[in-house]
């Protein structure tokens, strides 16, 4: 199993680690998404200083997605002189990082990243909130963030070779893994590789799994 994403955690909101992951392409470092238990494992796992860029991707701004960018932001500022490039379609990015006190200088905000194709969800109500598709390594992945359906992602699985999918065991804004076992079967028979993500319950989710998808 060589998966294209490297997580740094795979637990839902109230877990110990935040689902977050990362992956390095030409020179650059690309992690999506940066939850207030993230920065704290990239300090001590990451030698920033070989990176000509640092890219974070953000899927919605709920506090285990966000709740350290500010500080990974200043960190590079200030340690390493290097300007993060946030990408996200997230349309309150810029209030966040003003009201976090963020500086200016070390960021910019952009939505157009090389091959990622942002993806409208439904999570929650009070929030904007995506999936994407991107190509990384010359490979299609889809990442779902947050998501309560899975009906928008279904019409970009073509030519996709993994998909990394938020399942929970009984939550109203994340999708019941029970529900959707029969649509990701056959989403593997057609060869994409599933890797479960944001779980909230493991014993559950192994329980229903039986082994038929990876933990991401």
């Amino acid at each position: 199993m060589n998966k294209l994403l490297n997580f740094i955690g795979t637990d839902a909101g109230f877990g110990k680690s935040n689902n977050a992951a990362y992956y390095e392409e030409n020179n650059e470092f690309i992690l999506i998404d940066c939850g207030f238990t993230v920065f704290e494992k990239l300090r001590d796992k990451v030698d920033f200083s070989k990176y000509r860029f640092i890219n974070v991707i953000i899927t919605h701004l709920h506090h285990d997605h966000c709740g350290s960018l500010s500080q990974l932001i200043l960190f590079l500022w200030f340690r390493y002189g290097k300007k993060t490039r946030v990408i996200t379609k997230c349309k309150n990015i810029g209030i966040y990082l003003e009201i976090t006190g963020t500086t200016k200088e070390a960021y910019e905000i952009t939505d157009q990243y090389k091959d990622i194709i942002f993806i409208e969800t439904e999570h929650v109500k009070e929030l904007d909130c995506y999936g994407f598709k991107a190509k990384i390594h010359g490979k299609n992945i889809i990442y779902t963030g947050d998501t309560k359906i899975i009906e928008p992602f279904l019409k970009h699985m073509d030519n996709v070779s993994e998909l990394y999918i938020d399942v929970s065991k009984n939550s109203d804004v994340h999708m019941k893994f029970i529900d959707i076992i029969n649509i990701l079967q056959n989403l593997k028979q057609k060869g994409i590789d599933i890797y479960l993500m944001h779980i909230d319950d493991y014993n559950y989710i192994s329980k229903i799994n039986n082994g038929e998808f990876y933990f991401a």
